[in-house]
């Protein structure tokens, strides 16, 4: 229990400095570039993130629940580095031929500039190779943690210094892309050089994209909601819709994402209590992070209108107007990420709380988009809210299904 609770204390750091810098850099954005510019650079962003998180196909949970269990056995190790490493290469190939294909045929989006194409490409490599998953699976956060969060302070530093005016945009991707991809180097050396010469083998990275479907479709699709949800929203309605939904999305993401590090640090340990034959204790984790959530979503609503002027200025107190109905979805998604990483995914059941993650973030794309076209980023929460509604129906059905099955 001791190590699960540093391993909460370092996952937690490393989530409040994704939650305080990308504070600090708003005010920077907005008021340097105005709203539909910025809106541009969040929609370049967005695509880049949307797509990297599908190369990451959720190996944060089935890599690093491999790793942790072959700590100890270095053959074993470098082969899962190998396999994994061969694995994003493969899905980044077709993810890429993909995308390639779409701008062929249906062109590039008005919403996206070219010269923000490069950046943003840099940005989905940076993110989809991310090495995380391994010293996630050893336990060992320090070290990863302290050099992200120091890369993230220089690139902010070089926000402040160099971008003053819309036509900057370019350059500020460039260096928000430029910190995450040194990250992604310097900690894929550090796996490398300590596993020593990985294994590569194409029926192992298979196997490993095989092995993680379902934990994909779980991990990926909650972040593939999110991050896509500006890009959908762009090309359903405008820059400026897509600049006002930010700032509330930015706030009410970073707020439901605070379970994210209590939750990975102890679904290793639920996993093992089921393996072991334990009885599950996850049910009880989840009420208390639901109920500390729905408290947390009542103090940003009280706080929405001076925090929103504060960090995006004037131009956007029509952001703060959304939080007032974009709230409801933090206890929501901290009840359905609790069930999921407490409850249902370490006793074995990826498959239904995949299934049922990718169906409602489908739904609620579909939904916003629809409602987007007419009511702008207020039809776009609204898709939210129902996708996430219908995700807490099913992931509840099958809980209570899994939970009458055991004595």
């Amino acid at each position: 229990m001791k190590r699960v609770l540093s391993n909460s204390a370092w996952l937690t750091a490393a989530h409040l400095s994704g939650f305080v810098i990308p504070l600090l850099e708003l005010p920077i954005l907005t008021r340097a570039l105005g709203p539909e510019v910025y809106g541009g650079v969040l929609f370049a962003l967005s695509l880049a993130l949307a797509f990297s998180l599908v190369v990451e196909y959720g190996f944060n949970l089935s890599a690093s629940r491999e790793v942790a269990v072959s700590v100890g056995n270095p053959k074993r190790l470098a082969q899962i580095v190998g396999d994994v490493f061969f694995a994003k290469l493969i899905i980044s190939l077709v993810v890429s031929s993909v995308l390639l294909l779409l701008l062929v045929t249906l062109g590039t989006p008005e919403v996206l500039s070219a010269d923000l194409l490069l950046p943003a490409c840099l940005f989905f490599l940076a993110f989809g190779f991310s090495p995380f998953w391994y010293f996630q699976g050893t336990e060992r956060m320090i070290g990863p943690v302290l050099l992200n969060l120091a890369l993230r302070v220089f690139a902010l530093f070089g926000l402040w210094l160099f971008i003053r005016e819309p036509g900057d945009a370019a350059l500020a991707l460039y260096i928000l892309a430029g910190a995450g991809f040194l990250n992604t180097g310097l900690t894929s050396t550090w796996v490398f050089r300590e596993v020593g010469r990985p294994e590569f083998s194409l029926a192992g990275a298979l196997g490993q994209i095989r092995y993680g479907w379902h934990t994909f479709m779980y991990r990926s699709a909650n972040d593939v909601l999110m991050s896509a949800s500006p890009a959908v929203l762009g090309l359903a309605s405008s820059k400026y819709q897509t600049g006002i939904f930010v700032p509330a999305e930015k706030l009410v993401k970073a707020s439901a994402g605070m379970a994210m590090p209590v939750l990975t640090a102890f679904f290793p340990y639920f996993a093992k209590r089921h393996a072991d034959g334990e009885p599950p204790k996850g049910w009880l984790l989840v009420f208390i992070m639901t109920l500390l959530a729905a408290v947390g979503a009542v103090i940003l609503v009280l706080i929405a209108p001076w925090l929103i002027v504060i960090l995006a200025g004037d131009d956007f107190k029509e952001s703060a107007h959304l939080i007032t109905l974009f709230a409801a979805i933090i206890p929501l998604r901290v009840f359905n990420q609790s069930l999921g990483l407490s409850v249902l995914i370490p006793q074995g059941r990826d498959r239904s709380a995949g299934y049922s993650l990718m169906f409602s973030a489908l739904v609620a794309m579909c939904v916003g988009y629809y409602f987007a076209t007419a009511f702008g980023a207020l039809g776009m929460v609204w898709g939210l809210l129902f996708g996430e509604a219908l995700l807490l129906c099913l992931l509840t059905f099958s809980a209570t299904r899994l939970k009458l099955s055991f004595p």
